[in-house]
């Protein structure tokens, strides 16, 4: 999963205009199947797709939105992981 974590935060730099996307968005969507993927809900095959689907979309920002983007998967990722492994040290 860091696999996937990593190539989607090294792939983000393309440029274009996002069409229906947004900068909150993605990185949410991002944020969210990351940590499943990390969390072993989706399988490797799941992780291997979306790692497609988000090198597509990143290429739909300009430059600095892409940057902007890689700043916040970034941050909120391991925030996010924070929270969720706490979770499960409550659960035990």
């Amino acid at each position: 999963m860091k696999k996937l974590f990593l190539v989607i935060l090294m792939a983000l730099p393309f440029s274009l205009t996002a069409c229906g996307d947004s900068v909150d968005k993605i990185t949410n969507d991002m944020v969210r199947d990351a940590i499943k993927c990390e969390t072993k809900e989706y399988d490797r095959a799941k992780c291997d797709q979306l790692t497609i689907v988000y090198k597509e979309r990143k290429g739909k920002f300009t430059a600095e939105e892409q940057k902007e983007v890689e700043k916040r998967v970034f941050t909120k990722f391991f925030e996010e992981m924070a929270l969720v492994k706490d979770k499960a040290k409550k659960k035990k």
